[in-house]
């Protein structure tokens, strides 16, 4: 209740100080001055996020809200929600990750960390129930609920690499069995050999919008496909949203269930489009959107169906609308560069690892693993 009415009352105070929510997400507020400087401030809860285009103006909101709030402002903003931001202002770069958080998933569920897997998961299948991979009692089916919830905040928030694994796992926490705790403490032991990886964001690449997509075609047991996509301010940095999502129609092609994904891929790309040209990052070029398949590439360029796509929904066509918009350009990409490829099945270390390296902006060296002796000596 009272966070309903923070948000409330913090809702009509911004507006008076010329702040205003955005259509795209509302927890976002923007102001922009006359001589061409902006202000933001993205509300969690009654915790405030503050960016601004100067130090003047960011002091000047910081007195306007310390008029009506009492509130404990950062000297840096190095610290928010749970993840720890580092600027390194040399090279112009932000990484944002979750070490603190990591180190007490392992205390608190007692990892193994003697050993530390090079990928969250391997592509085994799921055996059925039988007296070697029997249901879990209520006691560990609680247990498996709360490692999948933790490694589920974890992925959506600064560890994508694991999203795939996460999503798929949590699918039997209705009913997981001795094989699914063994997987999600995979996951956890996966986490707790890198707890230093995080979004590594470059800001000299500029505010240009880039995604990537792709589908896994078949690979359920029901034979459904698996999409995949990433959305990056610029072709390097970290996605700073991915999505990993089990398709819900049976493709009965590889090419329908590109195009299924491209329709995943679309919707997400009009939604950052619409946000960034808000916060005054119009995107006048259109968003480039690269895809591995090229008979999907053709059809979508070339507005035609042939007989095996005729039959396929009308909505998911609706990237070829915004490429007829010049919303969207697709553009190919090669299997072994496709970051989206992560996102759509377990993969094996040599092609996880290089790829991560790519979902992660970790193509710099600028960052060393230290973060974890930091925890350890505190």
């Amino acid at each position: 209740m009272v966070s309903a009415k923070f948000r409330e009352h913090s809702d009509q105070t911004l507006k008076r100080m010329g702040l205003n929510p955005t259509i795209s997400d509302p927890r976002i507020y923007v102001k922009f001055y006359s001589d061409g400087t902006k202000a933001y401030i993205s509300v969690h809860v009654d915790d405030l996020g503050i960016a601004a285009s100067n130090q003047k103006i960011m002091n000047d909101i910081k007195t306007e809200l310390l008029k009506v709030y009492k509130l404990n402002f950062n000297t840096e903003f190095n610290y928010y929600l749970g993840m720890l931001i580092e600027r390194d202002r040399k090279n112009k770069t932000i990484k944002v990750s979750q070490p603190g958080y990591i180190m007490d998933l392992i205390e608190q569920f007692n990892v193994d960390t003697s050993y530390a897997p090079l990928t969250p998961m391997v592509d085994n299948p799921r055996p059925t129930i039988s007296e070697t991979n029997p249901l879990l009692n209520n006691t560990d089916q609680q247990l498996y609920q709360s490692k999948i919830g933790s490694c589920l905040w974890l992925a959506n928030a600064t560890r994508p690499d694991t999203l795939f694994a996460v999503n798929m796992l949590s699918r039997y926490t209705h009913a997981p069995t001795l094989f699914d705790m063994k997987a999600i403490d995979r996951v956890l032991q996966y986490i707790a050999g890198t707890p230093d990886h995080g979004l590594v964001f470059f800001s000299d690449e500029g505010v240009i919008l880039y995604c990537t997509v792709d589908s896994s075609y078949g690979n359920h047991t029901d034979r459904k496909s698996h999409s995949g996509c990433t959305l990056h301010i610029g072709r390097n940095s970290s996605a700073f949203l991915s999505r990993s999502k089990k398709q819900s129609i049976t493709a009965d092609s590889s090419t329908v269930a590109e195009l299924i994904a491209t329709h995943l891929a679309s919707k997400e790309i009009m939604w950052a489009r619409s946000l960034l040209g808000e916060m005054g990052y119009l995107q006048i070029n259109p968003t480039i959107l690269q895809e591995d398949n090229m008979s999907t590439i053709h059809i979508i360029n070339n507005d035609c169906n042939g007989q095996k796509t005729k039959h396929v929904d009308i909505r998911y066509n609706l990237v070829r609308e915004q490429v007829q918009l010049n919303h969207i350009k697709m553009e190919h990409l090669s299997t072994k560069e496709m970051t989206a490829d992560i996102l759509t099945k377990a993969l094996a270390p040599t092609p996880f690892l290089y790829l991560r390296k790519k979902l992660l902006g970790m193509y710099s060296t600028l960052y060393t693993p230290n973060i974890l002796n930091l925890f350890l000596t505190n």
